[in-house]
């Protein structure tokens, strides 16, 4: 089966070539012919990595009149990055068409910006829905002469808490406009849009998330000692120093922390979390995207709408607590019918959940194993000066929350603190060293550099 074949014109198949796109995904075939040829709604109930965007992009960039400047076809999205993502399928696959114009709104930058761009000839909008209904209230878009209406990654829409939102959006859309909803799993608000906006004789497809994920992702446990998980994931990465991955935690607290301790360490690292603004978030996926981070911490919130090509790994360094979130994560990796492996960290005594996660989603799991570091290589203490004290506002307890919260140290890790007037000095093992000079780079308090140095270990 190929493209053409399924009714996409020529303009569009050369530009699918040209990025190496040859063969239609499940969800491709089934959702183009309909989409070209049907005049009813589509449910697509499909996993990310199935191929979904190009799924309604393409039918819709061949059904817009590029004469007709209005608005004709909406997507809503739940995340900045992956409406950038989504509008830039648009823009590649339209390449060799007549100049069809996309635009991509969103919070977080000023409104005045997308107002001013709108008031161009604008063909397709994709949009968070937040921001939308604040364009829409200020009369900067019209949805008079919409064809479509796009809701991807519903369900995650969802998660967020933008039902309502969704609710005034498709409200204000005339009757007759098509709407495809895709969605990976089907939770409760999700069937409520589906019982309240989409038509009765809409078609439902399903492409078989359980075939999918067997057929792609090899599923997969390590099972550490209790207060050595840090050093099983850093066994697990030294073994896959040239690939790339994102690692879930289930606290943005917890994806910061690690992100600080693997400071230094011989894969390169960062996190994305909520305390992140915006500028901060593009630079670290920028960082990703183009190699200059192998793992990416993230958050389950964090990382919504994001679409990085090629991820060799996941890893759960916290499960999951709900098992259609397994299948969020995982789906980030084996796109495009390439392979890749999802890992869960876990104690022994969480084998049971495991089990569940078998069950639920009709997968098997195997277990490996990892060669931990040798645990004697610089364990010896090393004595650290700052240069902030008393006066400086440090206390013991200060210091020890600082050092935790900064350079990802645990409160056991430091030993023999003393606070002068305008320094301390604590104790630490040398394995620390790099991470914590690396974690103080650069760093301020009060305006001041933060100094550490290495000296000789006091004695008592």
């Amino acid at each position: 089966m190929t493209f053409g074949q399924l009714g996409i014109n020529e303009a569009i198949t050369q530009a699918l070539l040209e990025n190496r796109i040859s063969e239609p995904s499940d969800i491709q075939a089934k959702a183009i012919p309909h989409i070209l040829k049907s005049e009813t709604d589509l449910v697509s109930v499909a996993q990310t990595g199935t191929g979904k965007t190009a799924a309604f992009c393409l039918p819709i960039l061949q059904t817009i009149d590029p004469k007709n400047t209005k608005i004709q076809a909406l997507v809503l999205v739940p995340t900045r990055e992956l409406g950038q993502q989504v509008a830039r399928e648009f823009f590649l696959f339209s390449k060799h068409m007549p100049r069809i114009f996309t635009e991509c709104v969103y919070g977080g930058v000023p409104i005045d910006e997308h107002i001013q761009r709108l008031k161009r000839s604008t063909h397709v909008v994709v949009a968070t829905p937040g921001r939308l209904l604040d364009l829409l209230e200020r009369k900067a878009l019209s949805l008079d002469n919409l064809k479509f209406v796009v809701l991807d990654e519903a369900d995650e829409m969802m998660n967020m808490g933008f039902k309502t939102e969704i609710d005034k959006i498709l409200r204000q859309c005339e009757s007759d406009v098509r709407k495809l909803l895709f969605t990976a799993t089907m939770p409760a608000e999700v069937t409520a849009i589906i019982r309240d906006f989409i038509r009765p004789d809409a078609v439902t497809l399903r492409i078989n998330a359980e075939d999918f994920i067997n057929q792609n992702i090899e599923h997969s446990y390590i099972i550490y000692k209790q207060g050595e998980k840090l050093d099983y994931l850093k066994a697990f990465l030294s073994e896959r120093k040239e690939q790339r991955g994102i690692l879930f935690c289930r606290t943005k607290t917890a994806a910061k922390r690690l992100s600080k301790q693997l400071a230094g360490f011989e894969v390169s690292a960062d996190a994305l979390h909520g305390n992140l603004n915006q500028e901060m978030r593009d630079k670290v996926m920028r960082g990703l995207r183009k190699g200059r981070i192998n793992l990416l911490f993230a958050t389950d919130i964090a990382a919504r709408g994001i679409d990085v090509k090629e991820l060799d790994y996941i890893i759960h360094y916290h499960l999951p607590e709900k098992s259609d979130q397994y299948t969020h994560r995982s789906g980030r990796t084996a796109r495009a019918g390439k392979s890749g492996l999802s890992v869960c960290l876990i104690r022994a005594e969480d084998l049971p959940e495991i089990k569940t996660l078998e069950n639920d989603l009709k997968i098997d799991f195997s277990e490996i194993t990892v060669k931990l570091a040798n645990g004697t290589k610089h364990t010896h203490p090393i004595g650290i000066q700052m240069n902030l004290g008393l006066i400086q506002g440090f206390t013991k307890n200060n210091l020890i929350e600082f050092l935790v919260e900064e350079a990802g140290l645990s409160t056991g890790d430091i030993k023999n603190i003393r606070i002068n007037d305008n320094s301390s000095y604590f104790e630490v093992s040398a394995r620390y060293e790099t991470q914590i000079f690396i974690n103080f780079k650069g760093y301020k308090v009060a305006h001041r550099n933060v100094k550490m140095t290495v000296v000789e270990v006091e004695k008592d």
